[in-house]
């Protein structure tokens, strides 16, 4: 594995800190005991948190391994756009489009605020522009 394990932008703004305060009494070379460290430190915390959920799913606990392993960076902060034909959403406001899916597309972080202006508009999808380009 080259490349570094994309992890939510959420979870690496907890975990960077839970990581520095497991791995001053733990070798990161065994992954298995800093992750259980790390849930100990966030059972104290963050029991109710998003957090804590994510990282108890046996997927995801994985995904930390490689992550101790082979470094980590935040994955892309979810945009959401709308799409019609092939013709993408600039100006919300004005409803207007253009033919290209630039960094100045209309975007929306919660899919559903997407979906709700489609459902305003009446016509369109909802698609990911991190992966239209």
């Amino acid at each position: 594995m080259n490349e570094k394990v994309k992890l939510p932008k959420t979870i690496i703004n907890v975990l960077d800190n839970e990581i520095k305060q497991a791995t001053m009494w733990l070798n990161v070379a065994q992954p298995f005991t800093t992750i259980a460290a790390i849930l100990n430190e966030m059972n104290k915390k963050t029991f109710d948190s998003d957090l804590f959920w994510w990282i108890n799913l046996p997927a995801n606990q994985w995904k930390l391994i490689d992550a101790l392993r082979y470094g980590y960076e935040a994955e892309p902060e979810p945009r959401w756009g709308i799409k019609a034909g092939k013709c993408y959403m600039k100006d919300p406001e004005n409803w207007g489009f253009d033919n290209i899916a630039s960094q100045e597309a209309a975007y929306w972080t919660v899919k559903s605020a997407a979906d709700a202006m489609i459902k305003m508009l009446g016509f369109g999808e909802v698609v990911d522009l991190n992966k239209e380009g």
